[in-house]
């Protein structure tokens, strides 16, 4: 059996005891047989936490595998590079530990525990519940932070005992909370410290009380004492100077420290925000939940024991009926948000422009946790990285009905403005197959001038295809430029037909279905584009016999600028010509 990744950070042992203790009973309380017994569910099931997606189980190891997807994505774009010392001995394993504890307080599934839950893990590191976890976190050097830790503290980087600076580390989960903790107060290490030392001056009542007046929300009175909590002595002498006194140093040392920890935090909301949604998508309870294509609105699928199943739909809840019809979401190799779909028809005008004002409404949401995070408050910050506002947002088409992109991207520059010029669709990459998806997404698009662009359907040409009216701008956009090793396999029988390829040498060699021979491919001869025009699977095998460049073409764009058909007439004539 393969080692799981995580494993390398976080000992699975450690991991199974926080899931058991805390995700494992998420889940629990969210069974239906727990909710049939809840009056806070029956007076408001669209916002009970329980039809939320899921915060159990499989919510925590999604997120800790996605950040190490997002780290090492980001690293060097998004954020400074940092080297192995740097990224793989701290900030990795930092990060798997937050995501660890992020949602431990959803435990709670009151409203009050739901809104809270940030909080709660802040105040969580320092209670004696979880001391004996993180003495073991730390005797075991999980992802080596104790270690990094205490060698800053012997370097003198650290002015406190490491032990309770690595409580103050975890405490700082509060971060994946966009509502909790702006990216302005994030990104400004003061603003950010004066944040935690409020939310352990304050019980979580207290915290409560207050945010809700801040929202004009009615709520009832309780007695504010704004002092730190009890529990805090035993790790304070002077809790207002020393607590988190390390995120305001004034040292080279200590500000990378700062800016490990604060870039992590940035991967910990995107890797939060980029969780599995779609058909796979359930609630803590781990009902199903998907898109009536007849209203456009969520519908919960609510299991009561072995026998019985009980279908829920739930109108005005956008977040819901959103996630349900996202398929996929990633930052691709330049850091750009790429979004797909599952459905863009429906039964009516009504379930369409629901699912649409739905679908863009969790997107605006998702985009202050992937884009907003990458946010920085000052140029010397930025330096040359790929800015918040640099990041495309890159919307699918859906295969089923274009104009329903369309539709969301228009929706979406409404509910933000800010990003209008980020938003763009591209082809839909649902129907592909997993081969041609991978090498589509770890290539560049074209950045060739008009000339070059020209000279390439020239060629093109003398291969027979016919190449008047391919426009030199629209034709090339989101073309992309593919290496294909000697040995690797381009195309496999039976995928679907999505991309056209051009070939800027010779070294391919197909292997058609039926019994037929095997043939090579000279140079400029398309490959893929009659199974794209029929619609129809591949009905061959597709090997690179050497190394080869070739265009790959996505199918939307081949159909509409570069499927130019002779006519009978047309043909004659070039052929007569050519004779």
């Amino acid at each position: 059996m393969s080692e799981n990744p995580l494993d390398r950070y976080l000992q699975e042992a450690i991991r199974l005891q926080i899931e058991q203790a805390y995700y494992a009973r998420i889940n629990a309380q969210g069974q239906f047989e727990q909710l049939i017994q809840d009056p806070e569910f029956w007076q408001n099931p669209t916002h009970h936490a329980a039809l939320f997606a899921d915060h159990g189980v499989v919510h925590v190891r999604d997120v800790a595998w996605q950040i190490l997807q997002v780290l090492n994505t980001i690293n060097g774009v998004l954020i400074p590079h940092r080297d192995q010392s740097r990224m793989e001995n701290f900030m990795v394993g930092y990060g798997v530990m937050l995501a660890y504890l992020h949602d431990i307080g959803m435990t709670n599934l009151t409203e009050f525990g739901r809104a809270m839950h940030p909080e709660f893990a802040v105040q969580a590191v320092f209670m004696a519940d979880l001391d004996a976890l993180i003495e073991k976190m730390w005797s075991e050097n999980c992802g080596n932070v104790a270690g990094y830790l205490t060698q800053l503290a012997k370097d003198h980087v650290l002015k406190r005992d490491p032990k309770v600076i690595f409580r103050e580390l975890l405490a700082l989960s509060v971060g994946h909370s966009k509502s909790k903790v702006p990216i302005t107060v994030l990104d400004n290490p003061a603003a950010f410290r004066s944040q935690i030392q409020f939310i352990l001056s304050h019980t979580l009542p207290d915290l409560y009380y207050r945010q809700q007046v801040a929202k004009g929300m009615p709520v009832e009175t309780v007695g504010l004492d704004e002092q730190p909590l009890q529990f805090l002595t035993h790790y304070y002498a002077d809790f207002a100077n020393e607590a988190f006194d390390w995120l305001v140093a004034d040292t080279a040392e200590g500000h990378n420290l700062v800016s490990d920890i604060t870039d992590t935090l940035r991967a910990l909301r995107c890797a939060d925000a980029l969780r599995q949604r779609g058909t796979v998508q359930k609630t803590s309870g781990g009902y199903e939940v998907f898109v009536n294509q007849q209203t456009g609105n969520a519908t919960f699928a609510l299991r009561l024991g072995d026998e019985k199943l009980y279908l829920l739909e739930m109108p005005d809840n956008p977040l819901s009926g959103g996630e349900a019809n996202i398929a996929s979401s990633e930052l691709d190799l330049e850091c750009n948000l790429r979004i797909s779909f599952h459905r863009g028809a429906y039964a009516n005008d009504e379930a369409l422009y629901r699912s649409v004002y739905y679908t863009a409404f969790t997107i605006n949401d998702m985009l202050g946790d992937i884009v907003d995070s990458f946010w920085r408050g000052t140029i010397a910050h930025t330096g040359p990285l790929k800015s918040s506002g640099d990041i495309q947002i890159l919307l699918e088409s859906a295969d089923d009905n274009p104009h329903f992109t369309e539709m969301v991207q228009e929706q979406l520059r409404q509910f933000n403005p800010i990003h209008d010029s980020q938003i763009q669709i591209v082809p839909s990459l649902q129907n592909v197959s997993g081969l041609e998806r991978a090498h589509y997404l770890v290539a560049h698009e074209l950045d060739w001038d008009l000339d070059r662009r020209r000279s390439i359907l020239e060629c093109m040409a003398q291969s027979g295809h016919k190449i008047s009216g391919i426009p030199l701008v629209e034709g090339f956009k989101h073309v992309k430029l593919i290496e294909l090793r000697a040995g690797e396999t381009l195309i496999e029988a039976g995928a679907p037909s999505a991309f056209v390829y051009l070939p800027l040498g010779d070294g391919l060699k197909i292997i058609p279905l039926g019994g037929y021979e095997s043939f090579s491919v000279a140079a400029w001869m398309p490959i893929g584009n009659t199974g794209v025009i029929r619609g129809a699977t591949r009905n061959a095998d597709v090997v690179a016999e050497q190394d080869i460049s070739l265009l790959m073409i996505p199918k939307d764009v081949y159909l509409r600028h570069w499927y130019i058909p002779y006519t009978h007439e047309e043909l004659k004539s070039l052929l007569a010509k050519d004779g």
